[in-house]
């Protein structure tokens, strides 16, 4: 008979505790033996994230029932990845139906056996050797051992080894585990988090300090074998509402693959992988509100852990205008730019698209906005890339058009080192991108870090961009303009030429009657520029208006006497702002 011990909200909250910091503190290890279900390296920093969550956000209530569902509710709100909601709905399992002021060793078993019930439920195919394996285990060890100890906390410690164990049989259970030879990321977390739990509950004064290295690395056999990705987007909806799984699941199922829905007892957070982001959350849309949407490209996550080309990352926002194959082909890091419509965050290129924001924005009473940045969600990303470069330059559209600058410096001033640059590229759209395309270059060429960032201050200073605005009722409704203004530009059919002053603001620079006046203006000044200056490279970018891009690049060819650098699509961030039909130029000068 084991002696009866009854376990209060704070050793249970300290636990928790313990169990979190115990899986950030492995973050790195897990990123690198992450093969399951795509080798994309982030089931660590998913975690991580989540356990960061319960950390900051969870608090001990009045009483046990509170601050487990403090927990819980952190635990959600927190997950990201496949593995990250799958240990959500333990512990929302963990929760469910208690209502005691403590819990003893059958209770304990009990909540166990419901966190593991929850979180096999929510997986559309549950896979065996992963996360869920080592749950089963967990409460089967626990049940098994239930009467062989006379103390709780020998019950624990026993189960405890038992499970670790365990986690190495799992190698046996799935055929890319036996090919990689390691043990699915999200069961090693599993484990890590009982660990610290028991040992939390062990010993009530236990502390642990979170200790993780950014910068440590481990071998993983067989790193040649590349994958298939067949849906290339990890994709996450946070959505109010109290559907039914099995009805989420039904609505999106032909959408994608690997599907998990969670739940607590207000929102339900669906992650699958799929090619149509943007599909999934109309969807979605029906079910619920929609709180918060995450997107991961796993193929660029792939392509970092498995084909890094550099020791140098660069990473902008997706308002710079850069063609998405070269943005490929050079591992360019994206951090899209948020929508705001109808209370729903989109991304820019992401889970919005040009032609369908322009349909949205006629069906809705609102006009879109451009939302700042989370911190969590640059601090997620700097997990994620620390693990595998050693210097990072982050290229920003203009301070003075948007707060990412400033949420990206609080972030990188928390790391107090000289790994990561930020630059203000005092620019947007195309210029922005061409200020990328040269850092991209100078990588490519070797140059050392602190080179690149030098010469990158000076590059910025010698790029323009001039924009023709077709029509300005967008800049009317986004309140950029005056509503009189806009309504004499249209009876005149006033085009302005719009471009960015030296100190990043956006300026007009002329205003014409009429198309082709407007476009002769932008002719001429890009003609001017390169007798004073000489030109070395440009780009033209448009809002679906190829014909009139590919005028713009018939008369520069005959300016400059070579052809722009790229043709591609504006972000939908300038597009919700300069209009449907809109045309820009960038350029660098060579002086």
């Amino acid at each position: 008979m084991t002696e009866e011990i009854k376990l209060g909200k704070e050793r249970l909250y300290n636990a928790f505790m313990i169990g979190a910091k115990a899986v950030i503190n492995e973050k790195n290890q897990l990123n690198e033996i992450n093969v399951f279900p795509v080798k994309d390296g982030d089931t660590g920093s998913n975690l991580s994230s989540m356990m960061t969550s319960i950390i900051q956000k969870s608090k001990i209530g009045s009483n046990l029932k509170e601050t487990l569902d403090s927990i819980s509710n952190a635990a959600l709100l927190g997950s990201r990845g496949n593995s990250g909601l799958i240990f959500s709905q333990f512990f929302y399992g963990f929760t469910k139906e208690f209502n005691e002021e403590y819990m003893d060793q059958n209770r304990l078993i009990m909540q166990m056996k419901q966190g593991f019930l929850s979180a096999y439920e929510s997986i559309e195919v549950p896979v065996e050797g992963t996360i869920i394996t080592l749950m089963r285990k967990w409460f089967e060890f626990l049940k098994r051992e239930k009467d062989n100890h006379n103390t709780l906390y020998e019950h624990l410690i026993t189960s405890n080894n038992l499970l670790q164990e365990q986690l190495f049989v799992t190698m046996s259970e799935l055929e890319v585990l036996k090919t990689y030879n390691v043990v699915d990321a999200g069961a090693k977390g599993f484990s890590l988090f009982i660990d610290g739990f028991v040992k939390g509950i062990v010993d009530e004064n236990l502390k642990l300090e979170i200790t993780e290295n950014d910068y440590e690395t481990f071998e993983l056999a067989h790193d040649h074998i590349d994958e298939v990705i067949t849906n290339r987007f990890c994709t996450e909806i946070l959505v109010e509402s109290t559907m039914h799984k099995e009805d989420i699941i039904s609505e999106i199922h032909n959408l994608g693959d690997s599907i998990v829905v969670g739940e607590s007892t207000k929102y339900r957070r669906i992650h699958l992988h799929t090619n149509t982001p943007e599909l999934v959350i109309e969807k979605l849309k029906k079910v619920g509100k929609v709180v918060e949407t995450k997107v991961d490209d796993m193929k660029k996550q792939s392509d970092v852990v498995n084909h890094r080309k550099h020791d140098i990352c660069v990473v902008t926002d997706s308002i710079a205008d850069l063609p998405k194959s070269y943005i490929e082909d050079n591992q360019v890091q994206i951090f899209p730019v948020s929508i705001l419509l109808d209370d729903v965050i989109y991304y820019d290129k992401l889970t919005i698209k040009n032609e369908q924001l322009f349909n949205m924005i006629k069906e809705s009473k609102e006009y879109p906005k451009s939302a700042a940045p989370s911190l969590i969600s640059i601090q997620n990303l700097f997990s994620y890339l620390r693990t595998y470069y050693k210097k990072i330059i982050v290229v920003t559209v203009s301070s003075k058009m948007s707060a990412t600058y400033n949420v990206f410096k609080k972030v990188i001033d928390t790391y107090k080192d000289d790994r990561i640059a930020l630059i203000d590229s005092k620019q947007n759209s195309v210029s922005e991108g061409l200020v990328v395309k040269a850092v991209v270059e100078m990588i490519n060429q070797n140059m050392s870090f602190e080179e690149i960032v030098k010469k990158t201050e000076e590059i910025k200073d010698k790029t323009k961009i001039l924009v023709h605005v077709d029509t300005l009722d967008n800049m009317v409704r986004s309140g950029r303009i005056k509503k009189s203004l806009g309504k004499l530009a249209k009876v005149l059919h006033l085009k302005p030429v719009v471009s960015i002053d030296e100190t990043g603001e956006g300026v007009v620079l002329s205003k014409s009657i009429g198309l082709k006046n407007n476009l002769n203006k932008i002719i001429k000044m890009v003609k001017k520029a390169h007798e004073k200056y000489e030109i070395k490279n440009y780009a033209i970018v448009h809002v679906n208006n190829m014909k009139l891009a590919e005028y713009l690049k018939i008369k520069i060819i005959e300016i400059t006497g070579f052809m722009p650098d790229y043709i591609t699509d504006i972000s939908t961030v300038i597009a919700m702002n300069s209009g449907m039909g809109s045309v820009a130029i960038g350029y660098t000068r060579k002086d």
